[in-house]
């Protein structure tokens, strides 16, 4: 899947591109699965929660310009994310508690932040491997990611151990970039 900046990407979506549908769902669905973790919602109600935002989304989509002076997109998608949880456990508690008295135990700030650089590592990690030749890039997840040793990395590889510093060095290099670019894009 190629990358796309999200102003493109969103732009795209608005335009009625299936494809970049497909990546913002890709993309961002694994987010909503964690998020709807934290908010304790069981398998299926996770699998509504993926649906409503990704619907509620789709309805705003073709109104939607991206304006990064009102704010970044994750504090966009993250208070969606929220509202949508909040319908789907008063939905399930209408009858057992006022629905206005239902907050939601997992929503803290911080964490939401922490899961969307972890999201954006990610992000950057499959992006890297795109980049990468595959041996580079193996080196460079069995050493930095993997925490194996140099030597024994260099050994299963087949390769000298000076080539998996090399390795380190040029994709953490790369890395870099690539994540920067992404917070650039937020």
């Amino acid at each position: 899947m190629a990358h796309t900046t999200k102003k493109t990407l969103l732009e795209a979506i608005r335009s009625g591109d299936e494809v970049s549908w497909q990546e913002f769902y890709e993309t961002y669905r694994p987010l909503i699965v964690v998020r709807g973790r934290d908010y304790k919602l069981n398998v299926a109600e996770i699998d509504e929660l993926v649906q409503s935002v990704m619907l509620r989304f789709f309805d705003r989509s073709k109104t939607f310009v991206y304006d990064r002076s009102r704010g970044k997109f994750r504090n966009y998608l993250g208070v969606m994310i929220y509202h949508c949880a909040l319908n789907i456990i008063r939905q399930r508690r209408r009858n057992q508690v006022d629905c206005e008295s239902v907050e939601l135990e997992a929503e803290d700030p911080g964490r939401w932040n922490d899961e969307w650089q972890q999201h954006i590592l990610m992000l950057a990690l499959n992006q890297l491997k795109l980049q990468l030749e595959d041996s580079t890039f193996q080196a460079f997840e069995l050493y930095a990611l993997k925490g194996g040793s140099a030597e024994n990395v260099a050994k299963f590889l087949n390769i000298p151990v000076g080539m998996v510093y090399v390795a380190k060095s040029r994709a953490l290099a790369k890395l870099r970039t690539i994540v920067k670019k992404l917070r650039e894009e937020e």
